[in-house]
């Protein structure tokens, strides 16, 4: 019989946890929170009344909330008390964020276990990963599940005000809270920024231009030597800003009828070495964008793809706002690029990402494969099918190419004039062309980040 109880937050993971860890252990899944803060009208009668009658929180006594067991959580709970009796050591192993803490948090305070307790954390769902943590644990951080308290709160005391409001005004049955509430009001704003707005038309011109060689275009960038107007010239007002031209249609259909018939000359052709970092591994939000932008995704979709490679084993979590790589996964990195691009391909130095925000929460590595050597798409082929193995490659690619050397080429750029002659708009026009040749493709060799 197992003598020692893991509790995990799905039965999903807790399948995969229990091949890893063997007959010593119970894994046995809590399947979220088994406790909250009840509505107002689930509160127990002789409670109604009282300073939590009104949120479920006595706003007069330091906001202190009252928890229930939720309803459908009492026979997970009668289960979990069941377990406890024969175990001789309690695995707290839930996430470690601040709502992983907290459901920890909430399961000690419920079950009152008289074993020892430990925290087990963990980034990935492989072997190693699991049977380091089993060895490897640490206290409950109290910190984060008062982070997390403050956010619930929060969310309550925020969220009966202002979901009545958008039950009328939007659709009913929507619920707000911390996040809600701020975003409904940065819509409002951003809506009245956009009624605000005044609309400023201006022209601009294009033209294709060739010698002996292949045709290129250039765009119209001035007139008698004073910049033409574009879109970035012009405030939310429509008003123009600066010394820029504006051209109207007439305008601009002159220039362009004009420049048919001239003689144009280029004056300067100017280069200069371009360098192209790479892009840093994936947090939540970049692999959302990306999963939309590759495998047209929805964010939910994308999401619910990367849970079942968490949990099935192949990628880190996917729920963290950081860009940090583990030692391992940098030297995984590192060493999977230089053995199929070359050592070229690889700086010298590691390259280490940090989230400049203050206010990340750190807790987990960026999205990667999982484990100390990653496995590539080939070796994955033949287990994942359909999203599941185009958003693995997507992660690999993108943690692979976090380690690679630059991008390098050089970009040239071509001034033409242009004398218009008896044009009415301007005498001399001039057009500009960039272009840019890699000569050594670096990360590009592996993964560019696509563009909305």
């Amino acid at each position: 019989m197992a003598s020692k109880l893991v509790i995990v937050e799905s039965p999903a993971k807790a399948k995969t946890i229990a091949g890893y860890l063997g007959a010593d252990f119970a894994v046995e899944a809590s399947v979220g929170h088994i406790r909250d803060i009840p509505t107002p009208s689930e509160m127990p009668a002789e409670m109604k009344k009282g300073p939590f009658g009104r949120f479920g929180i006595n706003i007069e006594e330091g906001f202190e909330p009252f928890y229930v067991v939720d309803p459908d959580k009492k026979k997970k709970v009668a289960e979990l008390k069941r377990l406890l009796k024969d175990a001789d050591t309690l695995y707290l192993a839930t996430d470690e964020d601040r709502e992983g803490e907290a459901i920890a948090w909430h399961l000690l305070e419920t079950l009152k276990p008289k074993v020892p307790v430990k925290r087990m954390v963990f980034h990935e769902i492989t072997k190693e990963a699991i049977q380091r943590a089993v060895e490897d644990t640490r206290e409950l951080d109290i910190n984060l599940v008062n982070a997390q308290e403050s956010r619930r709160i929060l969310d309550r005391l925020y969220g009966y005000e202002v979901s009545p409001v958008l039950w009328r005004k939007v659709k009913a049955g929507l619920s707000a809270g911390r996040v809600q509430s701020v975003a409904t009001r940065i819509v409002v704003e951003r809506e009245r920024e956009r009624m605000a707005f005044k609309v400023a038309s201006y022209w601009s011109v294009e033209g294709s231009f060739s010698s002996t060689s292949a045709p290129f275009a250039a765009r119209l960038a001035s007139l008698d030597g004073t910049k033409v107007a574009t879109g970035s010239d012009f405030d939310d007002t429509g008003a123009l800003k600066g010394s820029a031209r504006q051209l109207d249609e007439r305008a601009a259909t002159a220039v362009a009828e004009a420049t048919i018939a001239a003689d144009v000359t280029v004056t300067s052709v100017t280069e200069k070495p371009y360098t192209r970092r790479p892009y840093a591994p994936f947090t939540t939000s970049t692999l959302q964008q990306e999963a939309g932008r590759k495998l047209g995704l929805g964010s939910k979709a994308a999401m619910g793809v990367a849970q079942k490679l968490y949990e099935n084993g192949y990628i880190t979590y996917m729920r963290t706002d950081s860009t940090n790589l583990s030692g391992s996964a940098i030297s995984a990195a590192r060493g999977q690029a230089r053995d199929m691009y070359g050592a070229d391909f690889v700086p010298e130095q590691p390259r280490v990402y940090g989230k400049k925000a203050k206010t990340a929460q750190e807790a987990h590595e960026a999205i990667r494969p999982a484990g100390d050597r990653f496995r590539t798409p080939a070796q994955v082929a033949g287990e994942l099918r359909g999203d599941e193995f185009k958003l693995y490659e997507l992660i690999w690619k993108r943690t692979i190419a976090s380690q690679m050397a630059d991008a390098k080429g050089s970009t040239a750029t071509i001034k033409l004039a242009a004398d218009l002659g008896g044009c009415e708009v301007a005498s001399a026009a001039e057009y500009s062309a960039s272009g840019t040749v890699i000569t050594f493709k670096g990360f590009l060799a592996a993964y560019e980040e696509g563009t909305d």
